[in-house]
């Protein structure tokens, strides 16, 4: 199963045609794309996401007190570090030190299977891409270094970018430059990262586009993940909120995949279909949930007729199912969305299901909302110091008390 279809808005219409023509330009014979994030994405909404399922994979080798995503992300770290080798050789030479791993292979060829699995066209890459191919322009792809060659050209493959010219395992853009074996000022670059995708070729002289990765996008889109980080900050990147974890990493590669810029009033760009996708598809994780007051019995009324918003839920939870369905997941969180809905809803996303309610509850509705509070979202996972780490042993999650540690813990973390 293919990923549905999503109706594009006009803006980003707009915003598409304007690359489009960039590419187009006579006076460009080259184009490089960067792989990540611009050709392909990942359903995660944290780097370190796909690393959480390999937790069942690693606890056949070693015994570590530690979780293997965090074992992972420090491996890595540290291999750059010292020696900027970020090869899964390097990587899992230090995770075997570690750990007494004598034979790493089976988990690096675990990871490269799942990498090569989860990755995934990104729609505004392949328009864009598409767009090189039809005005004959050179294709040069730009990928990190950390898998094999082997398995970076079978995602390649996977996600449809068979014609290209030259694939760069080196993320310098001298290089880039260097290789394409054009004039620079004949050279595009297209990539998701200012200082080295736009700064930095045009002060080389080159043309640059930049392409946003998706999950930044969908951050700064509203409030609701903001929300979610000061509701659940020291167990946010914790394999209970996993699900949730990838609802937000799912709304981030079909929601924003072509960007827009943020609506005025809104948490879900105005759009109905996007907050069905987000609200009501996350809550349809949950087997037979209940509403727990009468806003939200009124507002999950409301959500089941509107066809849009339907039309979200179910392409929210035909994509779930296409990533996700082989994994044992707790669905711990997942009525957040619907909570913030109902507690902190913005005006014109309100308006959405004014159409639904009953006067009287709409009136209510609007006069109890209130602003969220809300944290900035680490593009890495917060490591908890020993205060954090405390709480966990002396205050379970979801009591009273540990509500409270994590509201004076939240202050630690501005």
């Amino acid at each position: 199963m293919g990923n549905p279809e999503k109706i594009l808005s006009p803006e980003q219409n707009n915003i598409l045609e304007k690359m489009l023509n960039e590419i187009s330009r006579p006076e460009i014979r080259a184009v490089s794309f960067r792989m990540k994030d611009v050709l392909t994405v990942m359903p995660f909404s944290s780097g370190s996401d796909m690393f959480m399922l390999m937790e069942n994979d690693f606890r056949k080798y070693a015994k570590s007190k530690k979780n293997f995503s965090e074992i992972r992300t420090s491996a890595q770290e540290i291999a750059l570090k010292k020696s900027g080798d970020i090869s899964l050789k390097n990587i899992y030479k230090i995770i075997s030190k570690n750990t007494k791993i004598k034979d790493p292979q089976p988990l690096i060829d675990r990871e490269c299977e799942l990498a090569e699995f989860f990755s995934s066209e990104r729609k505004c890459g392949k328009i864009l891409y598409n767009e090189a191919l039809k005005h004959k322009k050179k294709i040069i792809i730009v990928s990190e270094k950390i898998y094999p060659e082997k398995i970076i050209e079978k995602i390649i493959e996977k996600c449809g970018y068979d014609k290209y010219d030259i694939i760069i395992y080196d993320e310098d853009f001298s290089e880039i430059q260097q290789k394409s074996g054009v004039n620079p000022l004949e050279l595009l670059h297209i990539g998701g990262n200012v200082e080295n995708d736009v700064e930095k070729p045009i002060l080389n002289g080159s043309k640059a586009l930049l392409l946003s990765p998706e999950v930044p996008l969908m951050v700064k889109s509203g409030r609701l993940r903001g929300f979610v980080q000061s509701e659940k900050l020291l167990d946010i990147d914790s394999l209970e909120y996993m699900a949730l974890r990838c609802a937000f990493g799912l709304y981030a590669m079909y929601g924003f995949d072509i960007p827009q810029n943020k609506a005025i009033k809104s948490d879900f760009c105005k759009n109905p279909y996007m907050l069905g996708f987000m609200v009501f598809g996350t809550l349809s994780l949950i087997d037979n949930y209940e509403p727990s007051t009468d806003f939200q019995h009124e507002i999950l009324s409301a959500l089941e007729k509107n066809k849009k918003i339907i039309q979200g839920m179910n392409d929210f939870k035909n994509l779930f199912d296409k990533y996700f369905s082989e994994y044992d997941m707790k669905f711990t969180g997942c009525e957040l969305p619907l909570i913030f809905l109902e507690n902190h809803s913005a005006p014109a996303d309100r308006i959405l299901l004014r159409s639904c309610i009953s006067d009287g509850m709409y009136k209510n509705w609007s006069e109890n909302v209130t602003e969220p509070e809300i944290l900035p979202v680490y593009a890495r996972t917060v490591k908890k110091n020993a205060v954090s780490q405390l709480a966990d042993k002396l205050f379970p999650r979801g009591t009273k008390v540990r509500t409270i540690a994590d509201g004076i813990l939240a202050k630690t973390h501005h």
